[in-house]
C-alpha cells in the first residue's frame, strides 16, 4: 500500500493502517519511505481475500512536523466498499505551545539580526550603549533558544530528524550570538562581534525558513522569497528596538539623532518594499481566493499582519517626514520620536504573534489532503469541492459550504451533477447528506471514465434560489499508466488497466469503455483480447455486465502477466480490432 504526498514525510511519526470490515488491521504495521518514489509512504500487505477494506492514514511532515490525516476505501473482487468514517479535519489546529515557540523564535531572530544590523550600518553604539547592546543581543539569543525548546516540546517524541536538526541549529545560532557579545574584548573587536551576531541572525532566519510552508513546497523560489521576507522584517523590527533603547537614550545632540533617524528611515523604507513584494508573491501561492483573507483562519492572520504593517508604515512615515526633519533642524522632537518608537515596538510584537499563527496554520491552498480541492464563491457563499482521488471509479465527494467563517447548516438540498466534456455520457446526479456543520458528503461512481468532468454543485437554502458553482475535474491516472483511446471506426475504445501500474504475477483487469461517434455507450458487443508479449498468453473474452460495470463497459480479467511490454489486440464484433499497449512492472 503506497500513499504519495505533496512534501517529504517522516515515517517514524506517520501511520498507514489497512483495516477489514471488522476493524482488524491487515498490514504489517511497519511504515517506511518508498525508495523508488519521492514523498511516498509504504506499508506491506499480505495476500488479501475478497472483501472491502479501509485505509486510514496519518502523515507527519518531515519539513515542519505538521500532521495531516485521511482515509479511503477499496474493494477486492465483487465486494461492497466499507463506509469511510468521519475522522475530523485533515490538519488539527496548532497547539498554544507551538504558537509560543514560533513567536519567541521570530522575536529572537529580530532582536539578534536587527540590533546587529543597526550597530553595523546605522549607528555604532559607544560607551554605555555597548552594555545595552549586549543585553539586547543576549535577550535575542535566549529567545531563540527558548523558542526552539518550546517547539521541540510541542512536537513531542518522534520529532522528524530534519526538523530536529534545524531547531538545534536555530538554538545554536542564539548561543553563538550570546557568546560573541560576552567574550573578552581582547579576543574580539566590536566590529567583529557584530558581524558574528549578524551572521548568527541570518543563520537563524535561514533555519526558520527551511522548516516553513515555503520549504514544504519544494520550490527554491518560494524558499528564497520567505528567507528575504524574514530578513527584511527582522532588520526593520529589531532596528526599531535598537533605535528606542540604544540611540535615543544616548542622544545628546538632536541634530545627530535626526541624522540617525534619517538613515534608519531609509533602511525601513527598503524593508517595507521588500516585505510587500515578497509577501504578495507568497500570498498568490498560498491563497485560493481574495476572500480567503477574511473567510479562513490563515487569511485572517494574514489580514491582521497586513493591517499592522500599514499602521507601522504610518508611524514610520512620522519619523521620516515629521520627527526626523525637526531633529535635523535642531527642533526638540525627541518625545514624539519616543512615543512613535514605543508604538512601533508594540505593533511589531503583535506582528510576530500573527506570524506565529501564519506559520502554524495550513494555507488555504495547502489545507486539505484531497487530490482535487477547489473553492469558488457564488452569491455570497463559499463552496469548496474536495475529492480524495482523481482515479476513475467509486469515489467520495465532499462539499463544504460556508458564509464568511460560518458553516452553512440545514440546507434543504446539496447535490452534484456530473457531465463529461469529451463524450456525451448523459447527466448523473448525486445527493449529499450533511456529515458535519457546513460539510455535505456523497459517495458513488459517476466519474467512472478517464476524461474531463464538469461537476455542478447545487445548494438549496430555505427561502433562496438555488446557488450553483461549476467545477472542472480531471479524472486521470496519477500513479501509473494513463488511459488510451483506441480508434475503431465507427467506435472508440477508452482502455485503462486496474491497477494502473500492473505488477508481474498479480491479477490485472483491463477496462474497455466502448462508445460510438456521438459518445454514447455501445452495449451487446463481443470484445476479445489477444496478447503478444514476453510470454504466451491465451486470448480472453471480455465480460459485460451493465448492472455492475455500467453501460458500454467491458472488463478483461487477466490472472497474471510476466513483466515487460505487452500489446493487447482488442477485437470488437462487427467492427475490427485495435491495439492497446500495457507495461507490466516487476
Amino acid at each position: 500500500m503506497r500513499i504519495t504526498f505533496s512534501e517529504p514525510t517522516d515515517p517514524a511519526g506517520s501511520d498507514v493502517a489497512v483495516l477489514d470490515t471488522s476493524g482488524a488491521r491487515k498490514d504489517s504495521g511497519q511504515v517506511r519511505s518508498a525508495t523508488d518514489e519521492g514523498n511516498t509512504l509504504a506499508v506491506s500487505v499480505p495476500a488479501l481475500p475478497e472483501g472491502g477494506y479501509l485505509v486510514s492514514w496519518t502523515a507527519r511532515s518531515a519539513v515542519d512536523g505538521h500532521e495531516t490525516k485521511g482515509a479511503f476505501a477499496f474493494a477486492i473482487g465483487n465486494a461492497p466498499l466499507p463506509s469511510i468514517p468521519d475522522i475530523g479535519p485533515s490538519a488539527p489546529p496548532p497547539a498554544p505551545l507551538e504558537l509560543a515557540g514560533r513567536a519567541l523564535s521570530f522575536a529572537g531572530i529580530a532582536a539578534v539580526l536587527g540590533v546587529a544590523f543597526f550597530a553595523l550600518f546605522i549607528r555604532p553604539p559607544a560607551g554605555d550603549e555597548r552594555r545595552r547592546e549586549r543585553a539586547l543581543v543576549t535577550a535575542g539569543g535566549v529567545l531563540l533558544v527558548a523558542g526552539s525548546a518550546l517547539l521541540l516540546v510541542s512536537y513531542g517524541t518522534g520529532v522528524p530528524g530534519r526538523l530536529l536538526v534545524f531547531l538545534a541549529l536555530r538554538a545554536l545560532a542564539g548561543l553563538v550570538a550570546i557568546a560573541a557579545v560576552w567574550l573578552p574584548g581582547r579576543l574580539l573587536g566590536a566590529e567583529t562581534r557584530r558581524e558574528i551576531v549578524a551572521f548568527a541572525g541570518l543563520g537563524a532566519g535561514l533555519w526558520a525558513t527551511l522548516v516553513s510552508h515555503a520549504a514544504a513546497t519544494g520550490d527554491p523560489r518560494y524558499v528564497a522569497l520567505d528567507f528575504i521576507h524574514v530578513v527584511a522584517i527582522s532588520i526593520w523590527s529589531g532596528g526599531v528596538v535598537a533605535l528606542l533603547l540604544l540611540a535615543i537614550p544616548a542622544a545628546s545632540d538632536v541634530r545627530a539623532l535626526g541624522a540617525t533617524v534619517w538613515r534608519f528611515s531609509l533602511t525601513a523604507l527598503v524593508c517595507v518594499a521588500v516585505i510587500l513584494t515578497t509577501g504578495t508573491l507568497q500570498a498568490f501561492d498560498r491563497l485560493v481566493l481574495v476572500e480567503d483573507l477574511y473567510e479562513t483562519p490563515y487569511g485572517l492572520a494574514l489580514l491582521a499582519k497586513i493591517v499592522m504593517l500599514v499602521l507601522l508604515v504610518a508611524l514610520g512615515a512620522l519619523n521620516l517626514l515629521a520627527w526626523g526633519p525637526r531633529l535635523r533642524a535642531g527642533i526638540a522632537a525627541k518625545a514624539g520620536l519616543v512615543r512613535g518608537a514605543i508604538g512601533e515596538t508594540g505593533l511589531f510584537a503583535a506582528v510576530l504573534i500573527a506570524t506565529a499563527f501564519l506559520t502554524a496554520l495550513a494555507p488555504p491552498a495547502q489545507a486539505s489532503a484531497a487530490a482535487f480541492d477547489e473553492t469558488q464563491r457564488a452569491e455570497g457563499l463559499r463552496i469548496e469541492l474536495l475529492i480524495p482521488t482523481t482515479n476513475p471509479g467509486r469515489n467520495r465527494y465532499v462539499v463544504r459550504v460556508t458564509q464568511g467563517l460560518t458553516p452553512v447548516t440545514g440546507a434543504e438540498k446539496v447535490s452534484l451533477r456530473f457531465t463529461m466534456v469529451e463524450h456525451d455520457m448523459g447527466e448523473q446526479e448525486l445527493d449529499t447528506t450533511q456529515r458535519a456543520p457546513g460539510e455535505y458528503v456523497a459517495e458513488g461512481s459517476p466519474t467512472a471514465m478517464f476524461g474531463t468532468w464538469k461537476v455542478q454543485t447545487i445548494v438549496r437554502l430555505p427561502g433562496r434560489l438555488d446557488v450553483r458553482a461549476l467545477f472542472t475535474v480531471p479524472i486521470s491516472n496519477t500513479g501509473g499508466q494513463a488511459a488510451q483511446v483506441v480508434a475503431l471506426p465507427p467506435y472508440n475504445l477508452v482502455v485503462f488497466a486496474d491497477p494502473s501500474q500492473p505488477q508481474a504475477g498479480a491479477p490485472i483487469a483491463i477496462n474497455v469503455v466502448l462508445i460510438d461517434a456521438k459518445g454514447d455507450p455501445v452495449q451487446g458487443k463481443r470484445v476479445t483480447a489477444t496478447f503478444s508479449g514476453p510470454a504466451a498468453q491465451p486470448p480472453i473474452d471480455a465480460k459485460e455486465d451493465p448492472a455492475t460495470l455500467g453501460p458500454g463497459r467491458y472488463r478483461v480479467d487477466v490472472p497474471s502477466l510476466d513483466a515487460g511490454r505487452w500489446k493487447v489486440t482488442l477485437a470488437v464484433s462487427g467492427a475490427g480490432s485495435g491495439t492497446y499497449t500495457l507495461d507490466v512492472a516487476r
